[in-house]
């Protein structure tokens, strides 16, 4: 690959000078005495002992090997399932690229509060659907893994003390903004047995002036990826998973079977219901004519049509996607964070900020197929050059793949500028700072523009498109090669997709550590005012938010898109004020000195914060927390927050979102066919295939703020100077959480409603055709359910209650030994209730099922228990090593996730497809040169490891077109860096 070469060099160059590396700085303090910033604003105060803090050193950080922000934060077990990510296979309406999200608890991307140097970041420009809903985060992957001071996670609700987003807790990264010094590092890592590969590099420099008042500090990190087509991946190789269940009991189970039934052999019908020349009226599709069943005019390429509707012969037309596909985009990735500090004569000290990230990321996958609101909307004239059938023919079903993969271009970039003052005034602690921030997406994607593609079908000479070539006889998941490249050419377009993020924020606050004296000793304070304005702007191509349409040429017939492919989505921008108020109150109740049995301390934090929005309202939530410990070693810690979260600007603003999700099941047809087959109650989806469906969704003003109770107890016993153990059970009550009831239960509805005679009417129907009409009738169902479904229409709303709960187990070993010096961490994460209060039509469902009044195959998504279901696994835990003597140091990194359920497939009682857990194990070496009579080479680090030293590939499982869960578990197999580290 491109940087394979320079980076072989590089290493190889290093590997002469010496082996193995680390002349890092250790991490000399335990848990207790680790200085946080985050969880409390009160400068000086010991109160943060009493909230449950995961804060990961600069050591921590490499012992994962992590290269990207997304990597990082999926080590840490509290860290759940993240839907913000390039492995998804995200259309144009999705956010793509560089991407990564926040979710800590797995209660939600969009839940968590990020911070940078204590102050939030401005979300990503693009959404993500989670259920269906969209949600925003913060892109993790714009915050850099190397040069971090300390990454602080706040494993508790935090919304009295920083405002909304911080439901789960708050991520802070700590950047050293007063560094001196120069600092260089190039890593160089590849996937074994695949074409990824990384090199990246960072340096760090900072210098004091004005004799030392003055600190100008500046970090740049750079990484350059080579990506990964799917192939690479036995999972994601192919979409037909069969061959890696035989020998289990789903062997053979078409549920396994995801390619493509929109494949260049196109399936069509005539415009007006007459009879096609030599085909009758029956929808006909194109097949090789070594095929059974041909009919109709000669076609050339060995070509015919086939009107017999046989299932077997579409079967064999299926299109494997996976060849057309990358799972891993090619990346560019700039990071640059400045800083300046200037004491003036005063006292009085002046900061500022100034970062930039930005990113261009490169990614194909196959064309795109007429989607279900296209279908039979586009025709083709009587007149074209290579319509043989003597008729106007409506399209299908059709993927023209000789269009070329979709080639996918995302710049993505932000910027942040920071100016504040800090100082003392009589014994308070004051700040002030200004900020503002932007991020932009610029998607660019070539896509068929459905008018120029008629135009491209109805030329009445040979450069005109053949839409009846169908594919290669030789490999049906190849293009026919007949169509001229030019004619290709004149219908492809690009399609732009531009959205804006900005932040703008201005905040004060100022904390004292003793305002006044209990008998235990001080008390703290601290309070603050916040106003922050918020925006969001999302341009859509003129192809999609409804300035360009298409008209077919033929029917007269509109629709609102003009890309193949691609459901219309109008503009949509929107903007908030947020005003705040804060305070915060350390109350230290008893004390060592106070001499109480059973009492050697007992402090409490309180605080309380106020909100007003100025599109949903005013909320006021309070927070308290207690630290007890009976005896200097043991502690027990609890505290209860109220939190809220405002529904995010697209939720409100998005007039209509329209978008189309595959893998429906539509459980009336099912029915139908199985009783046709004489067993109303069959034992799997082999009856119908599955269906692609058009959801119809929108916002608005009247969504109300979500809230939230966070209850937290725990422990810490420092049984030693050297040995830590920590554990925190929590619990999260979420109500009126923004969402859907979900597409797909909208159509289990409109089943269990239509055995009762009567429908869903958010579930649109075609007219059925003929054939369908028939069979439903002579099973005794209404034909009307035989209609195809045009669309799902649905509004966001607040749902009912949804409830989290969980435990944190942790430890830490720290000791010197004449063999050196060890430090050993573990820690653990549990998931013991994730349930969300079913709707009353979902709970009507759910019923019906339980009964037998629906068939045991209907999966009510999204309600009951959701532990382990498609993701959210019980347990994850990590553990690390890292040992230093001398120049010498080894390090090591596990990491297990749970196993979960897939509930796409189902065996033959009804039970879902189990996915079984994940485990890795990371290890590196290092050597630091740390004599001067090294010359050039003193201070210089050398480092080599490797990252899932046992090769596990992710488990397999049923998820589109990619073979395993992305949210969980990597593709990259094992991993082999190096790098090589200097310090001046």
């Amino acid at each position: 690959m491109k940087y394979r070469s320079i980076a072989s060099h590089l290493l190889l160059s290093s590997a002469l000078i010496g082996v193995s590396s680390d002349a890092i700085a250790q991490d000399n303090s335990s848990p207790v005495d680790e200085v946080v910033v985050v969880g409390t604003q009160i400068k000086g105060s010991s109160i943060a002992g009493i909230l449950p803090v995961t804060s990961l050193s600069e050591t921590d950080i490499e012992l994962t090997g992590a290269v990207s922000g997304d990597e990082l934060l999926a080590a840490i077990p509290q860290l759940g399932d993240v839907t913000f990510t390039e492995g998804a296979f995200t259309g144009v309406n999705g956010a793509r690229g560089d991407v990564g999200s926040v979710n800590l608890r797995g209660v939600g991307d969009g839940n968590t509060l990020v911070l940078l140097n204590g102050r939030r970041l401005v979300n990503h420009p693009g959404t993500q659907a989670v259920n269906q809903t969209p949600v925003v985060s913060v892109n993790s992957n714009a915050l850099p893994v190397t040069g971090i001071k300390r990454l602080e996670v706040l494993r508790d609700g935090a919304s009295a003390v920083y405002g909304s987003d911080a439901v789960a807790g708050v991520i802070n990264t700590q950047l050293d903004d007063d560094y001196v010094g120069l600092q260089t590092q190039i890593q160089y890592g590849t996937s074994e047995g695949t074409s990824l590969d990384e090199l990246s590099g960072t340096v760090k420099w900072g210098k004091d002036f004005n004799e030392g008042r003055t600190n100008v500090s500046i970090f740049g990190n750079v990484m350059f990826r080579n990506g990964m087509p799917a192939t690479d991946l036995r999972n994601s190789s192919t979409e037909d998973l069969r061959p890696f269940f035989e020998g289990t009991i789903y062997e053979g189970d078409t549920q396994l079977r995801n390619t493509s039934l929109d494949t260049p052999w196109g399936i069509f019908r005539t415009v007006s219901g007459g009879q096609a020349t030599g085909i009758g009226d029956n929808d006909f599709h194109i097949q090789p004519d070594t095929f059974d069943g041909c009919r109709g005019p000669d076609l050339p390429g060995g070509v015919c049509a086939d009107n017999s509707g046989s299932t077997s012969n579409l079967a064999n037309l299926r299109l494997d996607r996976a060849r057309y596909r990358d799972i891993v985009g090619d990346t560019d990735r700039y990071n640059i964070f400045s800083f300046v500090n200037h004491e003036l004569d005063n006292g009085i000290e002046l900061f500022g900020e100034a970062s930039y990230y930005y990113a261009d990321y490169f990614r194909e996958r196959e064309t795109a197929q007429i989607i279900t609101s296209q279908r039979y909307g586009v025709s083709v004239p009587e007149t074209a050059f290579y319509n043989p059938f003597g008729e106007a023919i409506a399209i299908g079903r059709l993927r023209p793949i000789d269009a070329g993969p979709r080639q996918i271009k995302v710049k993505n970039d932000s910027f942040r500028l920071l100016g504040g003052a800090r100082g003392d005034w009589n014994d308070w602690d004051w700040e002030t700072a200004f900020l503002h921030s932007e991020a932009t997406t610029k998607d660019r994607t070539n896509r068929v523009s459905l008018t120029l593609f008629q135009e491209a079908i109805a030329r009445t000479d040979s450069s005109a498109y053949n839409v009846f070539s169908g594919g290669s006889t030789a490999d049906f998941s190849e293009p026919s090669g007949l169509n001229q490249q030019s004619t290709i050419d004149s219908f492809l377009v690009d399609v732009k997709r531009d959205s804006k993020t900005t932040l703008t924020l201005a905040d004060a606050k100022l904390s004292n550590p003793e305002i006044f004296t209990l008998p235990a000793g001080g008390v703290g304070m601290a309070a603050g005012v916040e106003w922050r304005h918020e925006s969001y702007t999302d341009d859509r191509d003129d192809r999609l938010d409804g300035t360009i349409t298409f008209t077919d040429s033929v029917t007269g017939n509109t629709l609102p898109s003009d890309v193949m492919g691609t459901s219309p989505t109008p503009d949509t921008n929107g903007s908030r004020d947020v005003f705040g108020a804060f305070v915060e109150l350390a109350l230290p109740l008893v004390s060592e000195d106070m001499d109480i049995p059973l009492v050697h301390s007992f402090d409490v934090q309180l605080a309380a914060r106020a909100e007003n929005y100025s599109d949903v309202g005013s909320v006021l939530k309070p927070k308290i927390a207690a630290s007890w410990f009976p005896i200097e070693q043991f502690q027990i810690r609890g505290a209860y927050a109220e939190g809220f979260r405002a529904p995010n600007l697209e939720q409100i603003n998005a007039t209509e979102i329209r978008r189309v999700n595959t893998g429906r099941e539509d459980w009336i047809l099912c029915e139908a066919i199985a009783l046709d087959a004489g067993d109303r109650n069959f034992t799997s989806d082999d009856n119908c295939d599955s269906v692609g469906v058009e959801g119809a969704r929108g916002g608005g003003p009247d969504l109300k703020p979500e809230s939230n109770k966070n209850f937290s107890i725990g422990a810490t016993f420092e049984l030693s100077d050297y040995l830590t153990l920590t554990a925190d059970w929590w619990r999260i009550e979420q109500t009126d959480i923004v969402g859907l009831f979900s597409d797909q239960n909208e159509i289990s509805l409109d089943y269990a409603l239509r055995l009762q005679g009567s429908s869903n009417p958010n579930v649109v129907r075609a007219t059925p055709d003929a054939d369908l009409a028939d069979l439903f009738t002579s099973v005794g169902l209404d034909p009307s359910g035989a209609g195809e479904i045009v669309e799902v229409s649905q509004r966001f709303r607040n749902l009912n209650p949804r409830t989290s709960e969980g435990l944190d187990i942790g430890g830490q070993l720290d000791f010197d030994t004449d063999f050196g010096r060890f430090k050993i961490s573990a820690n653990a994460a549990q998931i013991r209730e994730f349930f969300q209060s079913p709707s009353a039509e979902g709970q009507a469902l759910i019923d019906a099922v339980n009964s037998g009044e629906l068939n045991s195959l209907v999966d009510v998504v999204g309600q009951e228990n959701l532990i382990k279901e498609n993701g959210n696994p019980e347990w994850r835990y990590t553990g690390s090593l890292r040992w230093d003597k001398g120049a010498w140091g080894l390090g090591a990194f596990y990491k297990y996730v749970g196993d979960v359920r897939d509930t796409s497939v189902t065996g033959s009682d009804y039970d879902f497809l189990e996915i079984p857990a994940f485990r890795t194990l990371n290890l590196y070496g290092d050597y630091t040169f740390e004599d001067e009579t090294y010359g050039i080479f003193d201070n210089v680090r050398l480092r080599f490891g490797v990252r899932n030293v046992g090769d596990k590939k992710p488990p397999i499982a049923d998820e589109f077109a990619r073979g395993y869960f992305v949210s969980l578990h990597s593709n990259r197999g094992r991993y082999w860096y190096g790098s090589v580290r200097k310090t001046f």
